[in-house]
């Protein structure tokens, strides 16, 4: 049975013209992607495999010409969640978290200074534990303070307590991290021996030549024109400061860091113009070795190998003398990437690239098409940043909690010059580089001088980018913020998003009212299954809000009770609004259990946020002037306030007093957990309790240990020291989860039992 495709005009009816099947394999290509992308990122699986064979029999039973092309991409989803999910993890062995240790091995990246700082990535070779010594071949990263130095290559011997990276609301870090095949972290870590080793030569080389560049920038020009020449043309961005980096995002100009599809696209047509006069045969494989030393120079990041494999494929594609779309090319790269490193679905720089080069293949000529009135020179860098914001948008949200409104502005004013920055800067750095690098008589001190009219050139196109830079990103409504963008919106915004994306560009292809209302029906069902419906399990979560008391129930069937709020009305809003819904504006019992800031600070931001159905006070101690404000305060919003008088129920979730006359316990069935109170009387915990959440930074002693595991509420770098040395001595044997290390920590009631979720 031969596949058919749709007309674009007339209802479907007809063959359509010859080169049509390009995006029908794109399609298949995408779903294949995206089963990858479902199997790493999504948790549960199952329902979304569901849903897409449902939405593969309806558009079979809908249209018989695309049920084919249907199960294909269904298919082809199923290939790609099954490689997801072989994807190895690479991860510390459990009974090692949390151990200082003495590790030994060699320095196996480019060691990176930031903020005060040395980053090694090191593959160990042995350990020394308390259990004893044992051979170890994992990959970690440590941070080194001091001045002993370390290269690439070099043998270390290190000391320090090893950890998990964490795991942030809007980040996992972890999982960045991993993709690397860096399985722990070793911060403040103490470099007890050095020795000189090589290391591989060509990693040797490569770095060689990347602290060549560097050097050569750094002596052509100041600071911070040398970091911008610097990452604006070989995407190196560790010596950008700080600030000059935000106004980067908040101006929308933070790519031009970053190596990019652009770059490379501009570097082979560079090449090939240049060669193509003198040895046309030979342009296209100087060209390709160009784009990949480019992207080996650049760091071998998501980004720059992506941008070097479409461009590869874009000039070995017009050597076949094919058509190269750009559909297919990403979604060939994105397939080969994917498939060979499925753990790269969380890599960030992947995302935004694939998600940027889309939108701009898609929508930039429309946009351009209807800025006829500005002058091609500002009109098309002006329409493709349109395109790729609007294709990046949830992505800017989740990530950077901004999205640029000058953006537009702001890249037309610097793109026209970005070809100049990329001929002049990296000729010049280059040519001083090369002539370092040689042995001869007076050539190192030539370099500089046969470089400086390029460099100064450069320097002066990265000036007009910086004024650019800090004038549109300083400006007060340069972007729009937002605090929080959980990981449901990232989803839902996706789903939406690429969906609306996906009709632009395919309904030139085929038109059918019934397959097109369908894809939206399901489009409105999974953001409905994300945003609103819940999931039918216990949640709780022990809120990020410092050193402080602030714990979130949601029951079953989606009702929320507050144990207190936290000391901080910002932060409070922060991690709430990362755990519900934007539909979640309800609090059906605020139970308070005492008057001090650490408990109530964000008081009048709850009464402001949400309808609260009731508040239950169970301070035993005299009311504090700052709990009777809030009492006064809810009893004008006509709020009842009532003294806690036995357990509290809601939707099969009770909160009980526990034996100390301060403490809470959870119930949920048989799964039961204790909020202990900071100022506890209690020396240990009941044992048929799940686990403890300690809030306030817990108690200053404490017998125990702990039962199941522990949850901490505490601020990073707590000026009272907490928490106390006495309680995380005692709870030595059982897993301790921080919030000032991971965020807010959501625990889940999974087999009758409460278990965080990590």
């Amino acid at each position: 049975m031969a596949l058919k495709f749709p007309s674009p005009s007339g209802g479907g009816q007809g063959r359509g013209p010859r080169g049509w099947p390009w995006w029908a394999l794109a399609v298949v290509l995408t779903a294949w992607c995206a089963g990858i992308m479902a199997a790493v990122v999504l948790s549960p699986l199952m329902p979304w495999l569901v849903l897409g064979a449902a939405l593969t029999a309806f558009v079979a039973l809908v249209n018989q010409r695309l049920a084919l092309l249907a199960s294909l991409c269904f298919a082809a989803a199923l290939m790609g969640a099954a490689r997801g999910a072989t994807s190895a993890t690479v991860e510390l062995p459990p009974g090692l978290l949390g151990q200082v240790v003495a590790v030994s091995g060699s320095v196996d990246d480019d060691p990176v200074d930031r903020r005060g700082a040395r980053r090694l990535t090191v593959r160990l070779d042995h350990m020394l534990t308390s259990a004893g010594e044992i051979a170890s071949g994992l990959r970690i990263m440590a941070s080194v303070y001091g001045a002993t130095p370390a290269h690439y290559g070099d043998l270390v011997l290190l000391s320090g307590e090893l950890q998990a990276p964490p795991r942030f609301d809007q980040f996992d870090y972890r999982a960045f991290l991993a993709e690397q095949g860096i399985a722990g972290i070793m911060p403040s870590a103490r470099l007890v021996r050095v020795t000189s080793h090589p290391g591989d030569p060509l990693h040797t080389m490569l770095f060689g030549l990347r602290h060549a560049v560097i050097n050569a920038v750094d002596r052509a020009l100041p600071e911070p024109q040398a970091a911008l020449l610097l990452g604006v043309v070989f995407g190196y961005r560790a010596a950008l400061p700080r600030r000059l980096e935000q106004e980067m995002i908040a101006s929308g100009l933070i790519h031009i860091v970053v190596i990019s599809g652009l770059k490379v696209s501009l570097l082979a047509r560079i090449v090939q113009q240049a060669i193509g006069r003198l040895a046309p045969g030979a342009a296209p494989l100087i060209a390709v070795s160009a784009m990949i030393g480019y992207g080996l120079l650049a760091g071998a990041s998501a980004a720059a190998l992506r941008a070097a494999a479409m461009g590869v494929l874009v000039v070995v594609a017009g050597r076949l003398r094919r058509d190269s779309h750009v559909f297919v090319s990403l979604a060939l790269t994105g397939a080969l990437m994917l498939g060979l490193e499925p753990g790269l679905a969380h890599d960030v720089s992947f995302q935004l690239s694939f998600a940027g080069t889309a939108g701009i293949a898609a929508m930039t000529d429309g946009i351009a098409a209807r800025l006829g009135w500005m002058p091609a020179i500002l009109r098309d860098p002006f329409a493709a940043t349109i395109a790729a914001e609007a294709a990046t948008w949830p992505l800017m949200l989740a990530n950077f909690h901004q999205v640029s409104i000058v953006a537009p502005a702001a890249n037309a004013l610097v793109l026209p010059l970005l070809p100049a920055i990329m001929v002049l800067g990296g000729g010049g750095t280059l040519l001083a580089a090369a002539l370092a690098s040689l042995a001869w008589p007076l050539m190192p001190s030539l370099g500089p001088v046969l470089s400086w009219p390029l460099m100064q050139a450069s320097g002066a196109i990265a000036t007009w980018f910086r004024y650019v830079v800090e004038t549109a990103g300083s400006l007060p409504l340069a972007a729009i913020v937002t605090p929080y963008f959980p990981p449901r919106w990232l989803a839902a915004a996706a789903i939406l998003n690429g969906g609306a994306l996906a009709g632009v560009k395919l309904r030139q292809f085929f038109w059918q009212r019934k397959v097109w209302a369908l894809l939206a029906a399901a489009g409105l069902i999974a953001v409905a299954l994300l945003l609103i419906r819940p999931d039918g399990r216990v949640h709780v979560y022990a809120l990020d809000v410092g050193t402080g008391s602030a714990v979130l129930v949601r029951t079953a069937n989606g009702h929320q009770i507050l144990i207190d709020a936290g000391p901080d009305a910002d932060r409070f809003a922060q991690a709430v609004g990362q755990v519900l819904p934007p539909t979640a504006r309800v609090i059906d019992c605020w139970l308070i259990t005492g008057g001090r800031r650490t408990n109530i600070g964000a008081g009048a931001t709850v009464l402001k946020r949400f309808h609260v159905g009731s508040i239950v006070i169970a301070d035993p101690d005299p009311w504090t002037a700052s709990l009777r404000a809030i009492v006064q305060q809810a009893q004008a919003a006509a709020i009842p306030v009532t003294t806690a008088e036995g357990p509290i129920a809601v939707d099969a979730v009770a909160l009980s007093l526990a034996s100390d006359g301060r403490s809470r316990l959870i119930l949920a069935g048989r799964a039961v957990i204790a909020v202990v109170a900071s100022q506890t009387s209690w020396s240990s915990l009941p044992a048929d309790i799940n686990g403890a959440i300690f809030t306030g930074g817990g108690p200053l002693e404490w017998q125990g240990p702990g039962e199941g595991f522990s949850v901490i509420q505490v601020a990073a770098s707590s000026r009272d020291g907490l928490p106390a040395r006495a309680l995380v001595q005692a709870l030595h044997g059982v897993p301790i989860y921080r919030t000032d290390r991971l965020g807010t920590v959501e625990l889940l009631v999974q087999d009758g039992r409460f278990r965080p979720v990590t």
